[in-house]
């Protein structure tokens, strides 16, 4: 029996959903939220981390082993549930526009990557008012130190040479619970659009030329710039408004990151519709099929050892 028109909805979506599983996955490969955050599946809706900053360093095996339990102080994350639809008019299927619909349905890919994204750069941008594992501010200039005064990873300096310079210097001397290193390294300088191209001529520079001023009257000289190779910039549209001068530098290669995104392993990412004519009161009604993405996932927050935030005010 040839097709009808009505038939082609029903034939659409395993396709759609093919389309947009591909793309997902192309958008995750190259995600800034896998960069910037650790990923943790869970099947919990709501799961509690007590094991920050409680790996003890390695020690000389003389008598019998010392285990230590799980910190005090914890971080829980409560999945959140999202969602996104698009309404197609009944006539653009019906006049065969599939290649659009498509486009479209790649495009929800794109947004659901994107969400991800921003959640991870919100979660730093409110570092300064939230609370990290060890009752801090995530981001404060007082956070507990075993052995001695006391620890910070944020300043009120503006992106340069010296700040970052400074931060780099303090994240490698970061300690654990115990007072002992963590080996910190930094590798990623965040930045907002605003603070582009001072972030990439500070760290991608290959050399940096010292200008003469009236007050010295020394000519400008050109010296190695200390920072390249050192670290990469990333720049997130998400730091912007309030935040625009912020900049953040990072440690994206631990196991456990500055941000934590959990997301439910036994709820992947859905994308679904409402089109069947028998079923669909929208294609009844409004002449409209939807195509919708649906995913439970929200940020907390990981090792605050692991970022340092300028707070520009």
């Amino acid at each position: 029996m040839a097709l009808t028109k009505s038939d082609v909805p029903e034939l659409l979506l395993p396709g759609l959903k093919t389309e947009f599983e591909l793309a997902y996955r192309s958008e995750v490969e190259d995600s800034l939220a896998e960069k910037l955050a650790t990923v943790i599946n869970t099947t919990l809706p709501s799961q509690t981390y007590a094991w920050l900053g409680a790996a003890p360093p390695m020690r000389e095996f003389v008598d019998e082993r010392r285990p230590s339990g799980l910190a005090s102080n914890s971080v829980t994350i409560d999945d959140k549930v999202f969602e996104s639809t698009i309404a197609v008019d009944r006539r653009a299927i019906e006049d065969d526009q599939l290649d659009l619909i498509r486009l479209r349905v790649r495009d929800l890919a794109s947004r659901v990557s994107a969400h991800r994204h921003q959640l991870v750069v919100d979660a730093l941008n409110a570092g300064d008012s939230a609370t990290a594992y060890d009752g801090a501010s995530f981001f404060d200039t007082s956070h507990p130190n075993p052995a001695g005064s006391a620890i910070s990873n944020t300043t009120t300096d503006a992106l340069s040479a010296t700040s970052l310079a400074d931060a780099i210097t303090a994240m490698m001397t970061f300690p654990d619970d115990t007072g002992t290193p963590l080996g910190i390294v930094p590798d990623t300088l965040l930045v907002g659009p605003k603070q582009m191209w001072n972030a990439i001529e500070l760290v991608e520079s290959s050399v940096v030329v010292y200008k003469a001023t009236a007050a010295t009257g020394t000519s400008p000289t050109d010296y190695i710039n200390a920072f390249k190779n050192r670290l990469q910039v990333v720049v997130s549209p998400y730091i912007d408004g309030t935040y625009d001068d912020n900049w953040y530098l990072l440690d994206s290669k631990r196991p456990i990151k500055a941000v934590i995104l959990q997301q439910r392993e036994d709820v992947p990412v859905e994308f679904s519709a409402l089109e069947a004519e028998s079923g669909s009161e929208s294609a009844w009604m409004r002449d409209r099929f939807h195509y919708g993405v649906r995913a439970r996932y929200n940020t907390g927050y990981g090792l605050w050892q692991a970022a340092y935030a300028g707070v520009v005010a």
